[in-house]
């Protein structure tokens, strides 16, 4: 794993904590009033750069139900939303957000708004580099 990719990694998991909260002001204002279900479980697979960011973490991978319908609710729904940390989930679980979400966000303060949507282009810019470095590692994916 190069030092860049681990750097990398780093930036976009302390951008998952800084954005967390403001991401969760508006999924707790939206989700529970929603009548569908959009974490489900095949978004919550993990993609390849999911899994280059996990690794230049020295982090494994969280194991998943294979057998769960993929149509059908992400096995990590609970009561309250997620029960996995933001910087542990595949990142499509962050950057997607539903159209009631984005009524909510451009709704709301536009100040916050702005600051989250530049938060998450810059955590889709350091995604997109992840894949960009070719490591010797890459064979495993």
């Amino acid at each position: 794993m190069t030092a860049n990719r681990v750097e990398t990694a780093d930036k976009m998991k302390q951008l998952l904590f800084e954005s967390s909260s403001m991401i969760e002001d508006y999924t707790r204002e939206v989700c529970p009033a929603s009548t569908e279900v959009c974490c489900k479980q095949k978004h919550g697979m993990f993609r390849e750069n999911d899994i280059i960011y996990l690794h230049a973490l020295g982090m494994q991978v969280p194991p998943r139900d294979h057998g769960r319908p993929l149509e059908g609710p992400c096995e990590l729904m609970g009561p309250r939303g997620c029960e996995q940390p933001r910087w542990l989930r595949p990142f499509r679980c962050t950057w997607y957000f539903c159209e009631p979400l984005l009524t909510a966000l451009n709704d709301g303060p536009s100040r916050k708004a702005r600051q989250l949507s530049a938060l998450l282009q810059e955590m889709v810019d350091l995604y997109h580099e992840l894949g960009r470095e070719e490591a010797p590692d890459r064979e495993r994916f």
